[in-house]
């Protein structure tokens, strides 16, 4: 860049000097001529001061700078969500449908529209039912993933909780678990189940044991991480809970 800057430098500078010579050598100049001669050496050497200054202004980078490309960030439809952090987004849906249950959707944005590509039921209500809690959850560094509590009527009061991530072609389950009186939470990358543990045919009202499993998010998979049982009697066992 410098050495071009240079050189038309040069070019400016000797058409410069060629006018200044045509101007002193021809003694009868038209009228006015002088003026235009001063006007075009005044417009040149502005343009070559201009010239200089970007030059100085590359000289401040070191050689062999690398110039960083052009980032595009794309602009989020509305209600949309990177599950993956890819640029790409998504957005889940639940909607309650009275006697014929809830049903959580989930839509991808193609770029000018919502597709839906996936999408689970609760079924009859009066038999079982999607949760409030059902939704995107984060885990990991950069990843949401879609977690369905569906909830069984009956004494058992039976939780099934499964997990989906979205792969970017297509929904696929990483974690299901099922339990009589059951309840969860998310703690950190982990899920927490709780549910009653029958040992001893008691029952289904009145376990003796509640049994707590941790599965822990590896950024692939689910994989158990701990797991305790715990009595629901204090003191010694009631004889239906001894073998």
């Amino acid at each position: 860049m410098r050495s071009q800057v240079h050189a038309i430098r040069f070019s400016i500078a000797l058409v410069t000097l060629i006018i200044a010579s045509l101007a002193c050598t021809l003694p009868d100049l038209p009228e006015g001529a002088d003026e235009v001669a001063t006007s075009v050496a005044a417009a040149l050497t502005e343009i070559s001061n201009s010239l200089t200054a970007t030059a100085m202004a590359d000289e401040t980078l070191p050689p062999d700078t690398p110039i960083p490309p052009a980032t595009y960030t794309p602009t989020p439809p509305p209600g949309g969500v990177s599950l993956n952090c890819d640029d790409t987004y998504q957005k889940l849906t639940i909607v309650d449908g009275g006697p014929v249950g809830k049903t959580a959707t989930l839509s991808d944005w193609n770029g000018s529209a919502w597709i839906d590509v996936w999408s689970v039921s609760g079924g009859d209500p009066m038999m079982q039912q999607i949760e409030a809690e059902a939704g995107l959850y984060p885990f990991g560094a950069c990843r949401q993933l879609i977690v369905i509590p569906i909830r069984y009527s009956g004494s058992g009061v039976v939780l099934d909780l499964t997990v989906y991530e979205w792969t970017g072609a297509a929904v696929s389950q990483v974690y299901y678990h099922q339990g009589v009186h059951g309840d969860w939470s998310k703690d950190g990358d982990s899920i927490v189940f709780d549910e009653s543990l029958y040992l001893y045919g008691e029952a289904n009202c009145c376990p003796c044991n509640r049994q707590t499993t941790r599965h822990t998010w590896d950024g692939a998979s689910f994989v158990q991480t701990d797991q305790v049982i715990t009595p629901t009697y204090s003191g010694p066992p009631p004889e239906w809970c001894t073998p």
